[in-house]
Order: structure tokens, then sequence, then C-alpha cells
């Protein structure tokens, strides 16, 4: 990554400070919550869910909700139907949710811009900003390398399987966006 580049945050009348203790899902971390064919992944992802539905820390936004519910009901060896995986959304207060606005949008094309990154993923890293995430769990490479950029103030990349060893048979992929 280009070091001259700097993330460009929301303006600061829509930021809300970072609070280490929130942690923004990445449509990926949801989607193994749910992923037969990745079962260590998805022991991870349920307990980091479970764990901070639990504590009201967990956020994320409309987009990767909708996301997460294309993938659960289009992909995967049996997809789930739209009741079934439309039930994290029902469990969610609404304040665990961020439903990027005009200014969000804004900030994330002015970030995907900066930084070169897909106006989806800026839009991600925009909406946790807003909520005063303190951290974005993903397994994202590009999500992981744009956070390392200058301006993220408070607010981290953290990929939650990264402990995990890689099986020699490849049954671990990424369940996609």
């Amino acid at each position: 990554m280009d070091p001259r580049r700097t993330a460009r945050a929301v303006s600061p009348r829509s930021r809300v400070p970072a609070s280490p203790a929130l942690a923004f899902f990445d449509t990926n971390v949801l989607v193994y919550a749910h992923d037969a064919d990745s079962p260590k992944k998805r022991d991870v992802a349920r307990a980091l869910l479970l764990e901070h539905l639990g504590a009201g820390t967990f956020r994320t936004s409309s987009q990767a909700l909708a996301e997460y519910f294309s993938v659960l009901t289009t992909k995967g060896s049996v997809p789930l139907s739209p009741a079934a995986a439309g039930w994290l959304a029902d469990q969610l207060p609404a304040d665990a949710v961020v439903t990027p606005g005009l200014a969000t949008l804004r900030a994330a094309v002015r970030l995907s811009a900066s930084l070169g990154l897909a106006i989806w993923d800026a839009l991600i890293l925009q909406a946790a900003i807003a909520c005063g995430a303190g951290v974005v769990l993903t397994e994202d490479a590009h999500l992981l390398s744009a956070l390392e950029a200058p301006g993220f103030d408070g607010l981290r990349g953290e990929d939650p399987f990264a402990a995990l060893a890689a099986p020699a048979t490849g049954d671990e992929t990424s369940p996609g966006e």
C-alpha cells in the first residue's frame, strides 16, 4: 500500500468516537457463522457473534446484512430459506445496524478514490467509522490492508480466523460475498 495515501473519515458531525469494545462484523464473518463446510471458522464466527450480541457490542451495516442474506439464500451446498436467513436481522436491536446515509456514501466515495478500494469495501469501513467501532472483524485482505493506512483513528482490522491453520485440503475457503 502506498504510504502517502491516507484514509478519509466521515465528516466530524456524523462520526461517533471510536469505542474499543464495539466490533463491526463484515459479511464474511456473519456468513461463516452458518458455514457447514468450514467448521473451524463457523465455530469462531459463532462464538464472536454470541459474545458481542450478548455484550451489546455487535455492530454491522444494512449493506453487510443484505450481502449476508443474499449469500445464505443463494450459495453453499444447502442454501437457507429466506425466513431462516432473515433470523439474524430479526434479532438485532436498531442501534446495532448502521444504515449509511448520503454523508457516509460521500465519504466512502472519497475513501475509495484515495485508497483504491471498491466502493463496497469503502462503505463497510465508513459504516464502521460512523458507528464508532473499535475493530472491523473481517478476513477481507483489502479491508485489513486499508485499515493500516493513516487516518483511521481508533479503528483497526482483525482477521478472527488468522490463528486457524490452513487445512491441506483447502476446504476452509471464503464463503464469498
